[in-house]
């Protein structure tokens, strides 16, 4: 983690970069790596958010974060669209009106160009 920030800190600026402290200790935790790219959250959270619940963080300065998942607890109060390969299952997805996402647009992006801002 240190090397990444020191790396990250002094990228472009020189071409030597300064030393790097760490300290490590065994103890009864495991050791792991603590810097990622960033996803790990915003993916708990979809997850979270496709089983009908949602993630929260409750930040409190000096003490720490909390990350909170709810989830229904009762199997029968949620629910999950797998998609079954049959041909009424088919029908029955094929009728249904989907909104148009950046994977599957049902047409082609507008041309900003033609366009002026007043």
């Amino acid at each position: 983690n240190s090397m990444r920030a020191t790396v990250e800190q002094h990228e472009g600026k020189t071409d030597i970069l300064p030393p790097i402290k760490t300290l490590v200790t065994l103890g009864k935790e495991d050791l792991s790596i603590k810097a990622g790219f960033g996803y790990g959250l915003p993916i708990s959270r979809l997850y979270a958010r496709y089983f009908q619940g949602d993630l929260k963080l409750y930040s409190m300065e000096g003490v720490g974060t909390d990350a909170v998942i709810y989830l229904k607890a009762v199997s029968g109060d949620s629910f999950e669209r797998l998609p079954v390969f049959n041909k009424s299952a088919w029908r029955h997805y094929k009728t249904a009106a989907e909104a148009d996402d950046w994977s599957n647009p049902s047409r082609e992006p507008r041309d900003a160009s033609k366009y002026k801002a007043n």
